[in-house]
Formats: structure tokens, sequence, C-alpha cells
């Protein structure tokens, strides 16, 4: 496992880490839910499946969350009442009303000294790649790994930052796993980080209630450090 001071690549999850994403996925979630079924979700419903693991995947949380209502929807149903709330027509939707909650000068803090940085997340590439630019973070994110990079092994299977790692040394930059880490919001995160033999660092986001409770579920997912303020970040990559 990576010490503290051994961090040489930084990958990050894009959301509830980079933006925050509790007026739009989560949602979009919440309205296409309510679409199919006509019934309004309880407040924790979202959260008590992210933190059960293995829905990274929103369109897939969506049906699951839909199905415990007693009702059913094709796939490609949800996913389309889904798309026209979040990405809207010609990006309109709720993406476009996104917080950032990475502030520009702790990405130069951490990206000092040539640092290579990325983003390994489930968004589609299209929607991860609008974000970025939108931000004006190309510069500190010249690699992502979203959706369609991943294949049929998305977190928490490893498979999505052993391929980042991948990609950045074909880019020059070969890093073991133990000299990077990733900083995520979700225990599926904290899993893929574990397993990818990562530095985990889990960040609870500002609208999560139960701070205690999301750290101690981080923390039993591998994550080596938990966090609240991302500000703190280049404290713990470079003490």
């Amino acid at each position: 496992m990576a010490g503290k001071t051994e961090v040489r690549a930084l990958f990050f999850d894009m959301d509830g880490v980079l933006v925050d994403v509790s007026r739009s996925y989560r949602r979009a979630v919440e309205e296409t839910v309510e679409e199919f079924t006509g019934r309004k979700l309880p407040p924790d419903a979202i959260q008590r499946y992210k933190n059960m693991g293995g829905f990274n995947d929103d369109w897939e949380l969506t049906c699951a969350l839909i199905a415990e209502q007693g009702a059913s929807a094709p796939l490609a149903r949800v996913v389309d009442a889904f798309q026209k709330r979040y990405r809207g027509e010609n990006w309109n939707g709720f993406i476009a009303q996104e917080p950032a909650l990475m502030q520009t000068a702790t990405l130069d803090r951490l990206g000092a000294g040539g640092r290579p940085m990325g983003v390994v997340t489930g968004r589609p590439d299209a929607e991860a790649t609008w974000t970025v630019r939108r931000f004006g973070w190309e510069t500190y994110f010249p690699w992502i790994v979203a959706r369609e990079q991943q294949g049929d092994r998305p977190k928490p299977d490893p498979f999505p930052l052993r391929r980042a790692l991948t990609i950045l040394a074909a880019a020059g930059h070969d890093i073991p796993p133990e000299q990077a880490a990733y900083v995520g919001d979700s225990v599926d995160d904290m899993a893929c980080a574990r397993d990818a033999g990562a530095y985990a660092i889990g960040f609870i986001p500002p609208y999560i209630g139960n701070k205690a409770e999301m750290a101690s579920l981080l923390q039993e997912q591998g994550a080596d450090v938990v966090i609240d303020d991302l500000n703190a970040l280049p404290n713990i990559v470079d003490p």
C-alpha cells in the first residue's frame, strides 16, 4: 500500500468528488423513479443503495428503486427518461447545474511538480469530458477512464483503475499501483482502489448527513484515510 510520501499519480472519481451531484444525478434518479411509479422516494433511499455497493451505475440504481416500489420498466425506457432530465437538450439539463467541489487552487497544488492526474468515473465519456471542459480542467485531467472504457468490469472491480495506470504508462508515466492514489466517495470506489493496490482516499460530500456512518463504511471497504474537505488533499499526498 502506498505511503503518504509516495503518491506519484492521483486519480479522482467525478460524481460526489469533483462535482456535487445532489441536485443533478440524484435528482434525475428521484424524478425518473417517480415517473414510473407515481411515488416519491424516501429521503435516504439513494444513499442506502449506494452504501450497499454494486450500484455505481445510476441507471441500474434507478431500475432497482423502481422495482423496490413494486413497478417495472425496461432499462432502455429508464435510461431515456433519465437522460432527458440529466443531459437535457444540447446539455441544458441538470448536468449544467452541478457545482464544482474541487477548487482550482487545490488542483494547482496537487499537480505541482508534474504529478499526473486523471478521472476514473462511471459516467459516459461524453458527460465526463463535457464536465471537465465546463470547468476548464483539461490541463489537470488529460486522462479520463469513463464508462465506455470499462466494458463489463466497472467499479468495484479494480479494472478501471488498472486501465488508468496502463494509459499513464503508455504516455510515459510508468507508475506502480502502490504509488497511485484514488479519491472516491463510495464503497465501490474504495473497493476498486483497494483491490488495485492503490492508496484509497475516501471523501464524504457535503450533502451526506451521517458523516460518521459514511466514514465507517468507507474504512470497512479499504479507505486508508477519510476526509470531508478536499482542500486537505495536498497535506495527505504531500505531507
